[in-house]
């Protein structure tokens, strides 16, 4: 052991003349050092390598941060310091592992995350097996729609009576979010029946069917929900082979983009436009098909931005789920208001996160 920590004393030494290249060589070998599995590590050692660790990601390349998170966040006790640092950084792509995974970031890391960073690193955080209340009252004050949407259908969230009041406070017509904080067993009394009285007729019932079983049922509601949904899908298994087929012609002869994507909009054709955009974002086809039926436009509006699409082609297929009059004029100009706020950075950096979450499931 004495060999090791003199090794480390003598990599400390250099860091501060370091290239960048050699600061990558360095974290390699201190990483691998620490993460030996057959070493069992003083207090003082660990704190160290943290020392270390700390002072060599400073103005570390994206890419060598990366692959040191991806390896700390296999670990159940990573360095609380570099943990904290790597998870606090602005980079969505760096931050997310650390802050899904890391069960050693403490309360404060994580509110500190979500006072000052961007929507992504909310969305990881809400992600985390366990959201204490601290944390979810700042997700639900300052997160997007979709943080609060993730957030709300994690049971590891913990909610405080405020947490809960402004959580109810949004759901306002978002019938998606009404629905999954009415389902939550530990919902207070009083807010389930605001919740009530905010919501749409559907959701209403819905939740009243729900509640009436008793709290340990409910994943068995959800579960029936999921297969009402399923069979439907199944009803159109002949439509959706047709689009496979049809599009996957497209894309081996390289010719599926935008101007294939608005045709098939255009034409009404749900099931080929449900198909060619879950080719051209690299998702599910039930990922991609929830997202276009949802009432809220947000998450359609992140994919079209993330791949490209202009606002005719946008528009196209958010025109596929509204019916024709003013009203559906009035919900595009909002959409469109919105899809030209969204950066194209932030909405790749989504769609990656989206990727990325699917890819660990």
């Amino acid at each position: 052991m004495s060999e090791q920590t003199s090794l480390i004393a003598d990599l400390e030494e250099t860091v501060a003349d370091s290239s960048s290249t050699r600061r990558t060589v360095l974290l390699g070998r201190i990483t691998d050092l620490f993460l030996n599995g057959d070493v069992h590590y003083t207090d003082e050692q660990i704190a160290l390598f943290d020392d270390v660790l700390t002072r060599l990601i400073a103005d570390l390349e994206q890419s060598a941060k990366r692959e040191l998170v991806r390896r700390l966040a296999a670990t159940p006790s990573p360095p609380p310091k570099v943990t904290r640092a790597l998870a606090l950084d602005e980079a969505p792509t760096v931050a997310a592992p650390l802050l899904i995974h890391a069960e050693t970031l403490d309360e404060a890391a994580l509110v500190a995350c979500a006072e000052t960073r961007s929507q992504i690193h909310l969305l990881a955080i809400s992600k985390r097996a366990v959201v204490p209340e601290p944390v979810t009252d700042v997700l639900v004050e300052r997160g997007s729609d979709m943080v609060v949407r993730s957030v709300a259908d994690n049971a590891g969230s913990r909610f405080s009576e405020a947490g809960f009041g402004t959580l109810v406070g949004r759901a306002g017509d978002d019938d998606a979010l009404a629905t999954l904080i009415g389902l939550r067993s530990d919902l207070p009394r009083r807010h389930f029946v605001q919740l009530l009285a905010k919501a749409s007729d559907a959701v209403r019932a819905h939740l009243q069917a729900a509640r009436q079983e008793p709290a340990a049922d409910i994943p068995g509601v959800v579960t029936r929900v999921a297969e009402a949904i399923a069979r439907r899908t199944a009803a159109r298994s002949e439509a959706y082979a047709d689009a496979t087929a049809s599009v996957g012609a497209l894309v081996e002869a390289g010719k599926l983009g935008e101007a294939e994507l608005r045709r098939f909009a255009t034409a009404g054709r749900f099931e080929h436009t449900v198909v060619a955009m879950s080719s051209l974002c690299d998702l599910p086809i039930p990922v991609v098909e929830r997202v276009l039926l949802q009432k809220r436009p947000e998450s359609l509006l992140f994919m079209a931005r993330a791949i490209g699409l202009g606002w005719e082609t946008t528009r196209a297929v958010l025109s596929i789920r509204l019916d024709p009059g003013p009203q559906a004029e009035r919900h595009l100009d909002l959409a469109r208001a919105s899809f030209e706020r969204i950066k194209h950075a932030t909405a790749v950096q989504v769609l990656e996160f989206q990727r990325a979450v699917r890819a660990s499931a």
